[in-house]
């Protein structure tokens, strides 16, 4: 016979059979003479040797067969009175388990059992990572260097931002720093994501959810106004088949009227404190449309400006009386139906203490024209919600700008800017009320009469119409505006642009450009560089220029053109700067344990997870108050079905806890009974000058048996 390995020799379960239902034969049952096995614990791709020696007290011949509760087993080789057969382990065992067992059996039918325990074993110090590779790392704002051995770095870089179409390949963390206002109008400055207005239904992807170019709004109760314009002003039947849910807490007024024959809601934030009708039908107005401004029309007009004394008025109630609900962060006060993230509550800056027409979400408490809101915007929180309590109590160089947090990466952002000024209707001045609905033919034929506007950095959605077309506004960054400089034909008033002949008209104000030379704004000195407002896109009115300077890092200046319409469009009424304050970036691994059929990953669980990370920080990096890296394991980082298997984009992300001077911790997933296991890393940084690196993992696991 073939000899097995002597390394193990242990009888560990040894009886007599016969069936109970039969006489016992006369006669003794065959004896084991010896059991071996050639190890006590095996790895699952390893194979495991048992044999058995056996006599029979008659002497007759013996017979061997071999089972197993689990693994595999090869043919088994027979002598005379041996038996051995080869034994591949499942992926894991339970603890103490004895899944292989021997049956002798003798002419009279007597058998014996001997049974082998053995452990399957996962190696929990074994490197189940190895070298990084490409195609096993998702990489985002992460970069896999030519080092040998690869390493993870931060890649630092600077993307060209777009009006149109704002987003950003890697996570940032991004502050606003007020520059300017030069407006007799007030602002309050906000975002939001875009996924979350798709998620709400507000607009038809197209079938193409990664590409936003040809998305459109929706109009579900199909009334000819979109949606989202609908829901800003709250401008739907309250009840009815074209009715919609209210965007807000209790709504103050309950007018409708009928256009078009067609029922709405009269806007709140157009109608005074006591609700009084503000609806007129068929009223002859000049059109909007480019070229055609000099022609009248019929069309309908609902909605006033607000009085001096406002009260309670022209207001739908909310967190902030005049912004709309939707564009609010969500509270209590709003139904928990904002939206919106709020930077700047107000965006003045004057010698005075008013606003327009008392209009403004907080109230202006300065008049020092010093190139900070006039009101403590450390009271609240990046996204507009009070603080519980204040850091900076009172007006300070600190109120200059506002930390709007870690913005996702590869997620759009939507800029928006609130403006309450009484807009006349006047298309060949620059000057229209928004447009709620239109003819097949671009003509308005629903317009909205309010002192409470929202511009956003989509010109598509905004509601006034372009009265100008195609041409889109051309300014020279670092050169002073001036009035009176004519963009289609800059003469003396203009400057030159950089390593050019060619003249362009200013973009910012003197003391726009004065403010953000100073020490405040990083001495920053616009480049003689052309910057252009976005094209117009689906006859809105483009009310955002961005200018990038070439001579910064990740900042950009936000220039809003504030009026209804365009106006002169020199989008210089209120400036922002836009600036990064942390970079992110995250790798996550492949499955670890991909090499398994899916088949056999329901046998058993990642129970716990070794993890070990070398990493190195420049200089420039300084002591981080907080780790600049942080690691997470998951377990179901794939989802399997019918032999296929899909990647999980939310899987149960556990921390891995490392400690300050650690690099290694054990994780317990047992809880997560998962075995797609994976891993990611989340790199922040808070210059340009510091790029975190992830020099080596070193990963391990253990498998168990689901319970």
């Amino acid at each position: 016979m073939n000899r097995l390995p002597s390394f193990l020799s242990v009888v560990l379960c040894l009886s007599g059979l016969a069936s109970p239902s039969q006489a016992q034969p006369s006669g003794l049952p065959p004896e084991f003479v010896s059991v071996s096995q050639s190890t006590s614990q095996v790895r699952p791709k390893d194979i495991a040797l048992f044999g058995a020696v056996a006599s029979d007290p008659q002497g007759s011949p013996l017979t061997f067969s071999w089972s197993a509760s689990t693994g595999w087993l090869d043919a088994p080789t027979h002598g005379v009175n041996t038996s051995e057969v080869s034994w591949r382990p499942p992926l894991c065992l339970a603890p103490g388990g004895a899944p292989v067992s021997v049956t002798a059996t003798n002419a009279l039918g007597l058998s014996a059992t001997a049974s082998f325990a053995i452990d399957v074993q996962r190696d929990l110090a074994e490197d189940r990572q190895g070298d990084f590779r490409p195609m096993e790392l998702g990489l985002d704002g992460v970069l896999l260097t030519e080092h040998t051995p690869p390493q993870l770095r931060l890649n630092h870089h600077r993307p060209s931002l777009n009006g149109e179409h704002i987003l950003f390949a890697t996570e940032r963390q991004l502050s606003a720093s007020f520059v300017s206002e030069q407006s007799e109008a007030s602002h309050s400055l906000g975002w939001l994501y875009y996924d979350d207005l798709v998620s709400r239904g507000y607009i038809d992807t197209r079938g193409t959810p990664w590409d936003s170019a040809d998305d459109v709004l929706r109009d579900a109760n199909a009334n000819g106004v979109a949606d989202l314009h609908e829901d800003l002003y709250n401008l739907a039947p309250p009840s009815g088949g074209q009715a919609r849910p209210y965007v807000g807490g209790t709504r103050r007024c309950v007018r409708t009227f009928v256009s078009g024959g067609l029922l709405y809601s009269q806007p709140e934030l157009a109608l005074n404190s006591t609700c009084s009708s503000a609806f007129a039908a068929g009223q002859s107005l000049a059109d909007a449309r480019p070229g055609k401004t000099h022609l009248f029309h019929t069309t309908d007009v609902v909605g006033a400006f607000s009085t001096t004394l406002p009260g309670s008025g022209f207001s739908d109630g909310g967190l902030y009386a005049r912004i709309p609900n939707l564009l609010e962060p969500a509270a209590s006060a709003n139904g928990f139906k904002g939206l919106g993230r709020l930077g700047f509550l107000l965006a003045d800056d004057d010698d005075d203490l008013t606003v327009h027409n008392r209009l403004g979400a907080v109230t202006d408490v300065s008049d020092f024209w010093d190139g900070i809101p006039d009101y403590d915007t450390s009271a609240y929180d990046g996204t507009g919600l009070p603080r519980t309590t204040n850091p900076d109590p009172g007006i300070s160089d600190q109120d200059r700008t506002v930390d709007l947090g870690w913005v996702e990466g590869r997620k759009e952002i939507v800029l928006f800017l609130v403006v309450h000024d009484s807009t006349p209707h006047e298309p060949e001045a620059g000057m229209v009320y928004p447009c709620l609905r239109k003819a097949a033919d671009g003509r308005c034929t629903l317009h909205l009469k309010t002192s409470t506007s929202v511009f956003f950095s989509k010109s598509r959605w905004n509601l006034d119409p372009d009265v100008v077309g195609t041409p889109v506004a051309q300014r020279n960054m670092g050169c002073d505006y001036q009035p009176s400089c004519d963009p289609d034909a800059p003469g003396r008033y203009s400057c030159t642009l950089n390593g050019t002949t060619q003249r362009m008209c200013g973009w910012l104000e003197p003391d726009s450009l004065d403010q953000l030379s100073s020490p405040a704004h990083g001495q920053l000195m616009l480049p003689m560089a052309a910057t252009e407002a976005s094209h117009p896109v689906s006859g809105g009115t483009p009310h955002l220029l961005i200018g990038t300077p070439g001579t910064a890092t990740s900042q950009w200046i936000l220039g809003f053109e504030d009026v209804s319409g365009g106006g002169d469009r020199d989008f210089n009424d209120v400036v922002f700067r836009l600036h990064t304050t942390g970079t992110g970036g995250t790798v996550r691994s492949s499955v670890l344990t991909a090499d398994v059929p899916p088949e056999l990953g329901d046998v058993c669980d990642v129970s716990r997870v070794r993890f070990r990370a070398e990493e190195y920080l420049q200089p420039a990096c300084g002591t981080p108050v907080s780790p600049l890296i942080t690691y997470f394991v998951a377990s179901d980082c794939r989802v399997c079905s019918q032999g296929f298997c899909t990647a999980n984009a939310t899987p149960n992300w556990v921390p891995v806890p490392l400690s300050a001077g650690q690099n290694e911790a054990v994780v317990d997933l047992t809880p997560f009974q998962g075995f797609q296991l994976c891993w990611k890393a989340q790199l922040r940084s808070p210059d340009s000058q510091c790029a975190p690196t992830i020099l080596d993992v070193d990963l391990g696991y253990e498998l168990t048996p689901p319970p």
